[in-house]
């Protein structure tokens, strides 16, 4: 008996993964569950306020103790600060490892408009999220650690900082914003062709080695609890985990092709489309060590909104790692 629910149990789930591959990303449908009623034709101009207009009063000092946080994590939260009821962050990045220049730098997801795009519809928990939401995720994700208190001086001091930011961007028009998010490689590439590790390794030695490291050590910081000069992406549990946004192929090349490496933007990039691809998939190939995600198994629910990039083994086929994502995207 025991051997029948056994099996019977396996066929359920061999049964939920094959129809999940099945069930392909549709991005009308996350646009209609996104839709927050906000509606123009226009672009609105990306600008990035002056930090000497900070205010100097209380508000002031919250909008820089939140810069501090964001420009120095490590040194606040990470986890080697003396007071361990501070050690949050469970590696030693800081949060503009990824949003660049303290959050400024356009289409390296900026946090300039993010405080009007919030509450807002997340595919990965298939709920209206949050902007603390977003911000504990990325603290669980990227930051390989755990949630800050929603009540916490730490929290609000982010979201006074987002708020500084976001003066002047209409409540829910963030997505009309030019230099928001990031910006997308050549989707008709990705859809036909797969990424290749291989390529993408000799891209990595040529352009990231010398930073990153040959073995995704990065270069840290002399110091206790003073983070990296450039942070590691593999082979530790000092860098983000793979529920991370970094973990995924195709968002780690939109990152990569306007952001990487220092110095490149959208309109100058250094590296093609190609080779953001392929280096991406190489950074993250399933050789290279990561640590987990408690849990993960339970993002993106709902298949029909489920990152076409998101790969979880036996339950994602390899071309959810590195494509081609062709029979993955509708």
């Amino acid at each position: 008996m025991k051997k029948v629910i056994v099996i019977a149990t396996l066929s359920a789930l061999c049964a939920s993964f094959l129809s999940a591959n099945e069930v392909q990303f549709d991005a009308k449908v996350l646009k209609e569950r996104s839709n927050n009623g906000y509606k123009t034709d226009a672009k609105l101009e990306y600008k990035v306020p002056d930090v000497n207009t900070i205010p100097n009063n209380q508000f002031g000092d919250l909008v820089k103790y939140g810069r501090e946080l964001i420009v120095h994590t490590s040194k606040y939260i990470g986890p080697e600060v003396d007071d361990p009821k501070m050690r949050f962050a469970g590696n030693n990045n800081q949060c503009q490892n990824c949003h660049l220049d303290a959050g400024t730098k356009a289409y390296s997801a900026p946090f300039v408009g993010v405080f009007a795009a919030f509450p807002q519809y997340r595919p990965r928990e298939n709920t209206i999220g949050t902007l603390a939401d977003r911000i504990n995720g990325c603290m669980e994700r990227s930051m390989n650690g755990y949630k800050l208190p929603v009540d916490s001086k730490e929290m609000k001091a982010m979201e006074a900082y987002m708020f500084w930011l976001s003066q002047g961007v209409p409540v829910g028009g963030a997505n009309a914003l030019e230099g928001r998010g990031l910006a997308k490689i050549d989707r008709k590439m990705i859809k036909k062709q797969a990424a290749d590790p291989e390529k993408g390794k000799v891209v990595y030695e040529q352009q990231c080695a010398a930073c990153h490291g040959m073995n995704g050590e990065g270069i840290k910081n002399e110091g206790k609890a003073n983070g990296y000069m450039y942070p590691a992406l593999w082979g530790t549990d000092d860098t983000y985990n793979k529920g991370a946004g970094m973990y995924r192929v195709l968002k780690a090349a939109d990152f990569i092709k306007s952001n990487m490496p220092l110095g490149a933007t959208k309109e100058a990039p250094i590296l093609t489309d190609e080779e953001a691809y392929n280096v991406a998939a190489y950074i993250n190939m399933d050789s290279h060590y990561r640590p987990e995600k408690i849990n993960r198994v339970n993002d993106f629910p709902d298949d029909v909104v489920k990152a076409p990039d998101v790969y979880r083994p036996s339950i994602e086929l390899k071309e959810h790692q590195v494509g081609p994502f062709g029979k993955i995207i509708k």
